[in-house]
């Protein structure tokens, strides 16, 4: 995960904020997966809303759920149509500026929808350290460590697989 996590910080770092929201999104489901052996909505949501307290109140893990979807499978961030929707229908991220400004029943282009206002980078940035947070809390759970032994590794020129098979 520690990988996963720096790539998030260094592609804040050079302002590849795309990069970095897609890793950071999917985070949750990584640690849901490495906790129970498969992924769900539900316990993404669960995850989010037990490992993110400071976003009670504007950020439900529904919602968050439903934004990991539109930006993963569809780089979009209108969550209208997500199943799992809570209250919001849109976000707006911004790369400074006000985090966490929940904008409820505006009528935009004469649509009435909510949307939250987040800065991509502190929004990313704690997820990491939510996911760092539950880490050091799982330590020693067996399941977990298990299953992080399995993560995927990409290698140097030079590895060798298994003893006999050298890459690169």
């Amino acid at each position: 995960m520690d990988n996963i996590i720096i790539s998030i910080r260094k592609a804040l770092q050079e302002e590849n904020w795309h990069g970095a929201l897609f890793m950071a999104v999917a985070l949750p489901d990584i640690c849901v997966y490495l906790e129970h052996g498969k992924t769900t909505g539900k316990n993404y949501s669960s995850w989010f809303e037990n490992n993110l307290i400071k976003y009670k109140g504007f950020l439900s893990g529904d919602d968050c759920y439903s934004l990991r979807c539109a930006v993963l499978h569809q780089n979009t961030d209108d969550i209208s149509s997500q199943i799992m929707k809570d209250v919001l229908d849109h976000y707006i991220f911004i790369t400074q500026g006000s985090h966490l400004n929940f904008f409820k029943d505006c009528v935009v282009a004469g649509i009435k929808e909510s949307f939250l206002q987040l800065d991509v980078t502190k929004f990313c940035d704690d997820i990491c350290v939510a996911v760092e947070n539950w880490i050091s809390l799982n330590s020693g759970n067996q399941n977990i460590d298990n299953r992080l032994k399995q993560a995927l590794e990409i290698h140097k020129p030079g590895y060798i697989y298994k003893g006999s098979i050298k890459f690169g």
